[in-house]
């Protein structure tokens, strides 16, 4: 359609350049005959406009071929077109010699409308409208241009005058003539193009409607075809899903691990899979369509495969139970050995379906699962569980009273973890092992043994002389465990500690019971390997206050009620204060200030010595980053710091937070700390020394193992134990002994020396004398909050050089 248009448009503007050709060309000939004698020839102008008119024309006529039109070069020519016959027209008057007013009544106007009429061969719009204005603007111009040269008065004279002076009337009416006929042609051309327009595009609506309604039909029948094929589509699928399930049903009747029969209203065999034929042994014959449900029970018994010894009562109870009308599970025992779960479906309109699921294995797990949830899987003894259950009974209602009192006696072996660490996991077990053969050997009269963890084991007895046959246990136990075990090839040695309980006079509950063994074991343990020990009501007292403290440790820390206090150190060399040991203590709300002796070794055993240790860090390395350059401070580290494996991250936190340089740091370590991890301990400590943090071996002289510490660690001083101090005046010597050989060691170590415990001057002469390098005591200086410190620095010189 648009190509059409396209078409239309180019004819169209061919069509006036055809006119305006002609135009010219009348206009010209005209001119050239009619008044020749009156004009004495031909004038110049004139001929050269309507040769120009004609030239545009062709111009026009070379556009119309383009594609697409150039619409503003053919807009450019209609205003080119417009301007040459105004300028015709305003010629006149030099041509006659009349005044410029005679322009306006002359019959050059009507060439003017024709010009403009014929751009309405294109049928658009834009054509006429440009040529339009353009005359309407030119043609204002020359009405104006003509009153300003001859007046009003002169353009208003009356025009039969001024035509029969020039004596031009034959040419003007013939101009008007023709253009009366021009106008008429150009529109019966346009009517007509019109006409053509209107028909075709009326018989385009008409084929367009009857192409939509063809569409429409077209589109109504794909619409049916679409949904026929849909329909038939979805009839092959169903074809195919029904195929698919019949052949996932066969396929999963045959694949069931369970048997499957169904039988109708009449009690015959509707379906079964080859599960159900298999489990009882059934013929082809039996496996048909049909068959009486009697007839398969019969065969059953025929084969030996029922539960029961009479073959006419299992066939009337399985006909009881086909004939229940609700849906429940039996569980058969057959003659071979095999458990079966017959579930029976009752179904609606007479008829069940049923399963017959072989459970022989799942039961056998099932009770196998039962016993290892009732016993230790390592030693094969009783658990937990079943203690408890053991005791539950033993202390439900008169169960105490009527078969004697029940002793619990709660045993442990003694240094466990070393014989692991030493001999290692798998010795470990062994031990175990034999350790509870041995006892299910030898220890007789006994209600029960269990292990309950670990190596922790629980015999039970009953008596009605409780403590005597509780402590004979002990003993026994001591003796039948006493000697060695050959564990892989090695002869290892154990002893064990015990702690008692006798029900009801220690507790009537399992729980209650239980816990009293344990803290009689506790306070055992405490007293030294191979103890025995029974309960007594203080130990729940004690180990309640033990909670509490405990309790009041963790607020404690987050209420801020610990505090550090430092006590100086003293250089003997140059008399001066040059360090400073941080010492914790904690402000009680109840019970006021406790010193960490009753405190600390609670921390250590419940692990809160780890985040109460690093306050301890952070808060010394914030107080003495206040002090002196050049004054150090002693923090203390504890095993369980180290067992934590963040030490070294600890410190490093404490020293970056605080700004403290690292060689104003020293840390205290006790040869306890060394007996548990030598090789991690040293790996945490070389690291820090690394960096400048100083390492001190305190309490020296204690252990057992000093001196070889002294080579695996490098040590930067060693604080001697206040006991050799305090007992430098007696007579036997033997304390100033060990002072001076401590001192000669270090040295040839190149190991500092501090001397604990200094109280007297006689203490600190004598120190002094014997080479110590540094001194702490009360005569020293007394511990004092941060805050004093300054005062102490200020103090101190003065008075330790006049002692």
């Amino acid at each position: 359609m648009i190509r059409k248009l396209r078409e239309q448009d180019a004819r169209g503007e061919k069509a006036i350049a055809l006119a305006q050709a002609g135009i010219a060309a009348f206009v010209l000939v005209l001119h050239a005959t009619g008044l020749r004698g009156n004009l004495g020839g031909l004038d110049k102008w004139v001929m050269w406009a309507l040769v120009g008119l004609i030239c545009s024309a062709a111009v026009r006529w070379w556009l119309a071929d383009k594609r697409p039109l150039p619409e503003h070069r053919l807009d450019l020519l209609s205003v080119v077109d417009v301007g040459i016959v105004l300028l015709l027209i305003w010629s006149y008057q030099f041509s006659f010699g009349h005044p410029a007013s005679g322009v306006l009544k002359a019959p050059g106007f009507v060439l003017l409308l024709l010009l403009v009429g014929v751009r309405a061969l294109r049928f658009h719009p834009r054509p006429v409208v440009v040529a339009g204005v353009s005359a309407i603007i030119g043609w204002s111009l020359i009405v104006c241009g003509a009153v300003i040269s001859d007046g009003w008065d002169n353009v208003t004279n009356d025009y039969q005058q001024y035509l029969t002076s020039f004596r031009i009337s034959p040419a003007a009416e013939a101009e008007r003539l023709v253009t009366l006929i021009g106008l008429v042609i150009v529109l019966a051309v346009g009517a007509y193009g019109a006409r053509r327009v209107l028909g075709r595009a009326a018989h385009l609506t008409d084929y367009g409607e009857a192409l939509e309604a063809a569409q429409r039909h077209l589109e109504a029948s794909a619409r049916a075809r679409s949904e026929a094929e849909m329909a038939l589509a979805a009839l092959d699928r169903r074809d195919a899903e029904l195929s698919e399930q019949n052949r996932l049903f066969d396929a999963a009747l045959s694949k069931m691990s369970q048997g499957l029969c169904m039988f109708d209203q009449d009690q015959r065999l509707l379906v079964c899979n080859k599960r159900y034929v298999e489990m009882y042994g059934l013929s082809s014959d039996l496996a048909r369509r049909g068959t009486p449900f009697r007839r398969i029970v019969e065969s059953r018994i025929a084969n030996g495969l029922y539960n029961g010894r009479d073959g006419e009562a299992y066939l009337e109870e399985r006909f009881a139970s086909v004939r229940e009308t609700v849906r429940h599970t039996k569980v058969h025992e057959l003659s071979d050995g095999r458990i079966i779960a017959i579930t029976h479906a009752p179904l609606e309109g007479g008829g069940w379906v049923a399963t017959h699921d072989d459970v022989t294995y799942l039961r056998r797990i099932e009770a196998r699962l039962s016993y290892m949830a009732r016993h230790d899987a390592l030693t094969d003894l009783p658990n937990r569980k079943q203690l408890r259950e053991r005791l539950e009974e033993l202390l439900a209602g008169e169960g105490v009273s009527a078969r004697g009192s029940v002793g619990v006696v709660l045993f442990e072996i003694d240094r466990f973890k070393e014989i692991n660490d030493t001999f290692g996991p798998s010795a470990g077990d062994t031990l175990l092992q034999n350790v509870a053969q041995r006892l299910r050997r030898r220890l007789n009269g006994v209600d029960m043994i269990a292990r309950i963890g670990g190596d922790e084991f629980i015999a039970l007895q009953i008596s009605d002389d409780p403590i005597g046959e509780a402590d004979a246990l002990a003993k026994r136990l001591h003796e039948v465990l006493g000697t060695s075990f050959d564990i892989d090839g090695h002869p290892i040695s154990i002893s064990i500690t015990v702690g008692v309980a006798i029900a009801p006079v220690d507790g009537d509950e399992p729980d209650e019971l239980l816990t009293n063994a344990d803290l009689a074991l506790a306070r055992a343990k405490r007293e030294g390997p191979g103890n025995t020990r029974f309960f007594e009501r203080d130990m729940d007292a004690r180990m309640r206050a033990r909670h509490k403290l405990e309790h009041d440790m963790r607020i404690g820390l987050r209420d801020d009620q610990f505090e550090l206090y430092y006590q100086p150190q003293l250089d003997l060399e140059s008399n001066e204060i040059v360090s400073f040991e941080a010492l914790l203590r904690w402000n009680h709300p109840e019970h006021g200030v406790i010193a960490p002796g009753e405190f600390v070794t609670l921390a250590e055993e419940t692990g809160f010595i780890v985040p109460l240790g690093d306050w301890v860090l952070r808060r010394a390395c914030a107080d003495a980053a206040t002090w002196p350059k050049g004054i150090r401070v002693a923090v203390n580290l504890s095993i369980a710091q180290f067992r934590s494996g963040n030490v070294r991250q600890s410190v490093i936190a404490a020293l970056g937070v605080s700004g403290l340089s690292p060689n104003r740091l020293e840390l205290e370590i006790t040869e306890s700390v060394l007996m548990h991890d030598v090789s991690g301990v040293v790996s945490a400590l070389e690291e820090l020394q690394a960096i400048g943090v100083g390492v001190a071996l305190d309490d020296f002289g204690t252990g057992f193992s000093s001196l070889g510490y002294l080579t695996t660690i490098r040590f930067d001083k060693i604080k001697i134990d206040k006991h050799f101090i305090r007992d430098l005046e007696s007579e036997s010597g033997s304390a100033l002994a060990v002072l001076r050989s401590v001192v000669a060691l270090s040295k040839s170590l190149g190991i500092a020396t501090l001397a604990e415990g200094i109280e007297t001057v006689e203490q600190l002469k004598r120190v002094c004398a014997e080479g110590c390098s540094e001194a702490q005591g009360y005569f020293i200086g007394r511990p004092a909050v941060a805050g004093d410190v300054a005062g102490i620095l200020v103090r101190s010189s003065g008075v330790h050089r006049r002692a």
